[in-house]
């Protein structure tokens, strides 16, 4: 996978879910084990058989401590005074005489000594010291120690910030307490407690001061979520009343009627209506005009058109939209409790975030760019002119939260990469019915057949990020981002980022340096980034703006030196998201012990304070920036023919899901040399990437491990390999317990297909969700001419075998009887994913458009005996795609114009010229043909052999046309003869003369045409 967006959703092209889902729908298999802790990992951890800690094991421990505050006692040893507290037990080994003595020993005396202590008791207080550890940016810290001294304990108390941040110490008596806090990174935090009751601190660490020069203005958090007219929007309440009788109100493809009830505005601000309730009865309807959105509408819904009763709407809008509205503002009402409630429950859902999501809508609206609604109407405020947009949030029967969204800018569903402006989506968490119904352009684009999926539809064009990083040694990130932009629309005041939400904005800057409202609410709310400027700025002109920012989240220690990188979209401020090409000049800060492998060229290190410092800067404008981090080792690989700069980047040491095997199955490990086998692979496909699809993008390429173990992604000259790609096909066997062919299918594939990234998916993007097909298909396909082209003499059985299982990956039906191919058209994206179809994406835009491509080489290939590269037409036209595509995304439509313009006489079925007929059936279509074939071979005169062979397509229209080709072995292996044309349902006689005897003739040898 190359760096899927959706995913941040489930899947982005760049964020290589390639393999991930695949493994957990065990297509992959588990590694056994992993993830589980037994008494080996217990020690690793320095869990010691005592179930305490000694103080040399402690750091190891306290990971595991922040799961709960457990209090420790210290003495010689750190030990936990009870079994009660222990987060992690041994197994217990079989009981002993002796222990059920001392056991009935304790049952016997419980009693006597209970009622010793109930009389000797003195009367207790219950005192607390509590408590939250946050960092700088605002991020709880995990882990912190906490020792606690003074008062009625006559020994230091000892414990551990949870996974909240917290500690608690009760059960103390009041006085006089001080209270240390340590956290490898932070400065030492030292407080005096003068406890009476319960006490509540809340504890800010500070960055150790040799630590970074990325500093934070605690006095600039006053400019968070602090705009004085986004607080009136955010604490809007309910305004006029008014009786609804009969309102019909159409926008676009969808229709409200308000039958019977009320319509309540909310308060206007800054003289602007922003929003109405309504409750009551109605009824909402969306009848799509295409073909295939009625089908997939039918797919969704159940029914071709959306019908829906509703008892209660929100409605929110660009102040432009309230005329609609104007015709039913008539006679006065009260306000009933019920627009209240509905208003309530509206701004519950719109301003939650499920850090796990259910289902693919929550995924997709709750990400890192989930709408903090009063902020796009805070864009609408500040510029009268803002595009469009209207909102409705239904709650009907029987779907509870159904949403309809007009938006003239960014999209109607920004999330999913597309500029259609139009969508209706059941936000209906785990259940089968959730999902996007309806994503099209306006019913005036489709009718004046304008629509594209090329239309620009930024507020804001990104021209270059200078971002300096400092990763603590508490794997925190503290960042100052400067993103240079600028403005498409005029008036525009309001810019929307991407962020991680435990990324905490601190401080946002004019270019004169002057403090900027920003808005941030908290990470499990609306917490997306936006940035207000003071001003709007003038149009044709750069500016900039600075972000500085921290937080956790974005690296996840996996052990032994090997990180995980999470957020790889949006560990910086990100403005446009994944596809818009900017320049970035990246400078990083790590401990020395680690390796910072950045996307562009490494201009420069140097050491810096006890810091590693490295410097990056890309050449061209890239679609995203990303990094790897660990304790990496180098190997430089030259390629002599095409000049690229390759380097590799390993592992030393397992990471610690894998450490268990490494006195086993991964013992004899060798990871440098399986990176040279990783690096030559990767040489072989740059080159043969080159010669069919032209010179790549970038002159060098960094090639890294990772320890995630099932899916590999490429970014901009950066290549993480998973660790599976690093363990040879014994060693698999050992771990496996047997020869799994879909996993070595798998670690075959892995690294042709990210390399090939490097073409499709970075030095051509693409337009939309609708369009990335011509990334992961495309990449895919480059694995399969890898396995053709690149692996030696004997390459027939990889190549075929390849080939089927991407066919089983389409058309196996899984336990709803639906296969990915039945879910829909290859054109639908990501938005072929549902509740009964989960692998649907991954089966058609990998595996099917990597038909398409196979397909087209096929039917452009010339005949034997033509002379020349019979290749020739199809590389022509791969190179002119790319050429086309460098600076402009590519789309469905502009790749079709591409293949039009080198199609072959025979490929003209329609004589216009025009390839609509292919595009119909495999890219907006879902037939697939099934075969058969048979022949008979007469003696002919001069020593030929005259062919009679017979074909049959069937499962398909009278209208399906197909060219297959057919082979012959001659005792070398089959070669291709001719292909043969054929349409409908229907059978065809090919006759022709063979000038020798072939011991076999076959239709489709390779798999390259997709049957069933």
């Amino acid at each position: 996978m190359h760096g899927d967006s959706h995913a941040a959703a489930c899947a982005r092209v760049c964020e290589e879910k390639y393999c991930k889902d695949r493994a957990e729908n065990g297509t992959i298999p588990a590694v056994p084990g992993i993830a589980l802790l037994d008494e080996n990992h217990l020690k690793g951890l320095g869990i010691d058989e005592a179930h305490g800690w000694t103080e040399q094991q402690s750091k190891a421990g306290e990971i595991r401590a922040a799961k709960q505050c457990r209090p420790l006692i210290l003495g010689k040893h750190l030990r936990q005074v009870s079994e009660t507290h222990c987060a992690i037990s041994k197994p217990k080994s079989p009981a002993t005489g002796a222990f059920w003595r001392l056991r009935r020993f304790y049952f016997l005396f419980a009693p006597i000594l209970a009622l010793v202590c109930l009389v000797l008791a003195t009367p207790l207080r219950a005192d607390t010291i509590s408590g939250t550890v946050k960092d700088p940016s605002g991020a709880v810290v995990i882990g912190a120690r906490i020792e606690l001294t003074g008062g009625n304990l006559s020994q230091l108390l000892l414990l551990a910030s949870d996974e909240s941040g917290r500690f608690v110490a009760a059960n103390l008596s009041a006085g006089k307490y001080s209270l240390r806090v340590a956290k490898e990174g932070f400065d030492d935090l030292v407080t005096t407690v003068d406890l009476q009751g319960t006490a509540d601190l809340a504890l800010k660490l500070t960055i150790t001061a040799q630590q970074t020069s990325v500093t934070v203005n605690e006095k600039s958090t006053a400019f968070a979520n602090s705009d004085a007219v986004y607080r009136q929007l955010r604490n809007d309440g309910l305004s006029d009343t008014f009786r609804c009788e009969n309102f019909t109100l159409p926008i676009d493809v969808g229709t409200f009627e308000l039958k019977s009830g009320t319509i309540t505005l909310l308060g206007p601000v800054n003289k602007f209506e922003t929003g109405a309730v309504f409750v009551g009865r109605g009824h909402f309807a969306l009848k799509p005009l295409a073909t295939l959105d009625t089908n997939e509408m039918a797919r969704r819904a159940g029914s071709p058109t959306a019908e829906e009763d509703f008892t209660e709407v929100v409605f929110r809008f660009s102040p432009d939209q309230f005329s609609q509205f104007t015709a039913v503002l008539g006679t006065r009402a009260d306000t009933p409790t019920e627009a209240s409630t509905a208003f309530q429950h509206w701004k519950d859902k719109v301003r939650h975030r499920h850090e796990l999501p259910e289902g693919l809508t929550q995924a997709f609206l709750e990400s890192e760019t989930i709408d903090n609604v009063d902020a796009d109407v805070l864009a609408a405020i500040y510029n009268p002119k803002h595009p469009p947009f209207f909102n409705a949030y239904m709650h009907g029967s029987p779907h509870k939260d159904l949403r309809f969204f007009l938006r003239m800018r960014g999209g109607a569903i920004p999330q999913i990469d597309s500029p259609e402006e139009v969508a209706l989506v059941n936000c209906n968490g785990g259940g089968m019915d959730d999902g996007i119904w309806y994503s099209q352009h306006l019913k005036s684009e489709l009718q004046a057949h304008t629509a594209s999926s090329q239309q620009d539809k930024r507020v804001f064009a990104t021209r270059r990020y200078n971002i300096e990083t400092v990763i603590a040694k508490n794997d925190h990130l503290f960042s100052r981002a400067t993103i240079t932009f600028e403005p498409l629309v005029p008036g525009e005041r309001v810019l929307k980022f991407a962020l991680l939400p435990t990324l905490r904005v601190t401080r946002v800057s004019g270019e004169g340096g002057q403090d900027l409202h920003f808005i941030q609410e908290n990470r499990k709310e609306d917490g997306s980034f936006y940035a207000v400027l003071d001003e709007a700025p003038s149009m044709g002109q750069a500016h900039a703006i600075t972000v500085e920012y921290g937080g956790d989240k974005v690296l996840s220690n996996a052990g032994s030196g090997s990180y995980y990188i999470g957020a790889r979209e949006s560990w910086y401020p990100n403005l446009n998201g994944f596809g818009e090409k900017a320049l970035y000049d990246l400078t990083f800060k790590v401990p020395p012990s680690n390796v910072l492998i950045s996307v562009g060229k490494l201009e420069g290190q140097h050491t810096e304070a006890g810091f590693a410092v490295t410097h990056w800067v890309t050449p061209v404008p890239i679609a995203v920036a990303g990094f790897n981090y660990g304790q990496y080792k180098k190997i430089d690989f030259p390629d002599t023919i095409t000049h690229y700069e390759i380097s590799g980047y390993y592992l030393a040491d397992l990471p610690d899901s894998l450490r268990r095997f490494e006195s086993g199955a991964l013992g004899g490990m060798a990871p440098g040399a399986m990176t040279k086998y990783a690096l030559d692979q990767a040489r072989a496909q740059m080159q043969l990437c080159t010669l069919y699809f032209g010179k790549g993008p970038y002159d060098n390429i960094y090639i890294t491990e990772q320890p995630n173990f099932s899916f590999g992604q490429s970014w901009p000259n950066l290549v993480y390999l998973p660790i599976s790609a690093y363990i040879d096909s014994t060693q698999r066997w050992m771990l496996f317990g047997h020869i799994d062919s879909k996993f070595t299918g798998f670690v075959q594939e892995v690294t042709p297909h990210e390399v090939a990234h490097q073409w499709f998916g970075h030095g051509a993007g693409w337009a939309s969700y609708h369009d990335q097909w011509l990334s992961e298909g495309f990449a895919e396909f480059a694995a399969a001419l890898f396995l053709q082209q690149a692996v030696g003499p004997k390459w027939q059985k990889d190549y075929i075998e390849f080939w089927e299982r991407q066919r089983v990956r389409i058309l196996e039906k899984n336990n709803f009887g639906i296969s990915p191919n039945d879910a829909g058209p290859l054109w639908l994206g990501i938005r072929l994913i549902s509740p009964r179809s989960g692998q649907a994406y991954q089966g058609v835009t990998y595996s099917k458009g990597a038909y398409v491509l196979s397909m087209l080489r096929s039917l452009m290939r010339a005949d034997i005996g033509s002379g020349g590269d019979p290749d020739q037409a199809f590389i022509d036209m791969m190179h002119d795609f790319m050429e086309r595509h460098r600076d402009t995304p590519a789309s469905t439509e502009s790749f079709k114009a591409v293949a039009e313009k080198h199609m072959t006489k025979k490929m003209d079925l329609q004589q216009n010229g025009r390839l609509d007929w292919f595009f119909r059936e495999w890219v907006w279509g879902t037939q697939v043909p099934r075969y058969s074939f048979k022949y008979e071979l007469q003696p002919a005169e001069g020593g030929k052999f005259k062919v009679q062979a017979e074909i049959t397509q069937s499962e398909v229209d009278e209208n399906f046309a197909m060219f297959v080709p057919i082979f012959a072995d001659f005792g070398d292996g089959m070669v291709r003869l001719t292909q043969v044309g054929i349409a409908g349902n229907s059978t065809k006689t090919y006759n022709f003369v063979l000038d020798r005897k072939p011991k076999k003739i076959a239709l489709n040898v390779y798999k390259e045409i997709l049957e069933r």
